[in-house]
């Protein structure tokens, strides 16, 4: 450590990077990597351009520099790294974990501890050795490839590049434009997951071909070749897990992991932590217990719009009604950019009224698809909200034992 990540694209939205301010790196992440202030976003053609203030720009630092960036601020704090050391067991003591066994330098070696905490990402080993139960997962839909490119001068001069960020779903592709180190563009393509066999074949010149078929795209690579491998991940599954136990917490992805073109895993992960050492340092499992149900009920909302963002089988005439009616209405651009930033829940960001008033003036103008996918969309909306009251009581109930358990000590 440290090293890229190569089953990770890496764009942090402003929240996260509160989260790095607070680290003491946020600066040293914003000296080499570019800010992202304007994203667009293409839904078949139908454009929307969102515009984030200028002091909370997206991110998109390369996994080698942050990762030694939050190495080094740890260490700094007086944290021991042992690099290249694998867990192989937990430690337990009537039921509860106090340790971990492990295989350092060829050696075994035993580490106890008050907490383990499994910061170990989808595959996490703590999860597995702890059977921590999954729930709300599912299968990911789609693969993800992606390369790195040396941004060409039209990336900044040329007119049609009037954006930091792009998002492009065209049919059953998804597309997206990260601006990254090095004067260099993170560049993806998202197949559906019944592709995935050509993408293995040979995912370097089907990564080309996929981008080639998008003008945006195109440009940006027709003069040069991805440095080093292209990068890519399939069979993805998004979960949520259970997260604390008897002596053990699950934090980032290892806990909870969604789908990617929401660019929203780092900052998951750096809120969660963020969150959970004020668990810890309250020193209770009750404390624990609240922070695992109140990670569900604040990630839960854009889990949901994941999942339909991410789904081959999207409503695209719907989308495209509210695209077109979002680039009309400022008031409701300001609401999406505050889904971005953490202020407000995607589920509240479209007020009913003006969702109906946009269904009702498209239908009347012969645009009937609309009709059937916001029915599709609306049990979609009844289910998560069914969801989202279950996780609420749960935290509600968290809440009211530790209250009890206050009142008793």
């Amino acid at each position: 450590m440290p090293s890229d990540h190569v089953l990770s694209t890496h764009s942090i939205s402003p929240p996260g990077m509160d989260v790095l301010d607070e680290a003491g790196v946020g600066e040293a992440v914003r000296s080499v990597t570019p800010p992202s202030h304007f994203v667009r976003l293409n839904v078949d053609g139908e454009l929307l351009d969102w515009k984030l203030p200028e002091h909370r720009g997206l991110y998109c630092p390369r996994r080698k520099r942050l990762d030694g960036l939050l190495q080094q601020a740890a260490m700094g704090a007086g944290v021991q790294l042992l690099d290249r050391t694998r867990v192989t067991s937990l430690m337990q003591r009537d039921g509860r974990v106090h340790g971990v066994q492990t295989i350092v330098d060829g050696r075994e070696h035993i580490f106890t501890a008050g907490l383990v905490v499994g910061a170990d990402g989808r595959q996490s080993t703590v999860a597995r050795l702890v059977g921590a139960e999954e729930y709300l997962g599912y299968d990911a839909p789609r693969a993800t490839y992606w390369g790195y490119w040396d941004a060409p001068t039209l990336w900044k001069t040329d007119p049609a590049y009037r954006f930091d960020a792009y998002f492009a779903l065209v049919g059953p592709h998804i597309r997206a434009i990260f601006q990254t180190d090095q004067d260099q563009l993170l560049i993806a393509s998202s197949p559906p997951i019944n592709q995935i066999e050509m993408w293995r074949a040979d995912p370097r010149r089907t990564l080309r071909e996929a981008l080639n078929s998008d003008p945006i795209t195109a440009r940006l690579i027709r003069d040069s070749a991805p440095h080093g491998q292209v990068c890519g991940t399939a069979k993805e599954r998004f979960f949520f897990r259970r997260a604390v136990g008897s002596g053990w917490a699950l934090v980032g992805d290892a806990g909870h992991h969604k789908e990617w073109l929401l660019g929203d895993g780092i900052t998951e992960a750096l809120l969660q932590a963020r969150s959970l050492a004020i668990a810890i340092g309250v020193g209770t499992d009750g404390a624990l217990s609240r922070w695992w149900r109140g990670r569900d009920v604040a990630a839960l909302p854009l889990y949901f719009v994941g999942q339909i963002a991410g789904a081959p089988e999207r409503p695209a005439e719907l989308q495209r009604v509210f695209f077109s009616a979002l680039a009309r209405q400022p008031a409701l651009m300001a609401r999406m950019v505050a889904v971005i930033d953490r202020q407000l829940s995607p589920f509240e960001a479209l007020p009913v009224p003006q969702v109906l008033s946009c269904i009702t003036a498209a239908a009347l103008r012969g645009r009937w698809r609309v009709i059937p996918e916001i029915l599709g969309m609306g049990r979609r909306a009844l289910a998560a909200d069914r969801e989202m009251r279950l996780r609420c009581e749960l935290l509600a109930e968290t809440e009211a034992l530790l209250s009890l358990a206050r009142k008793a000590a």
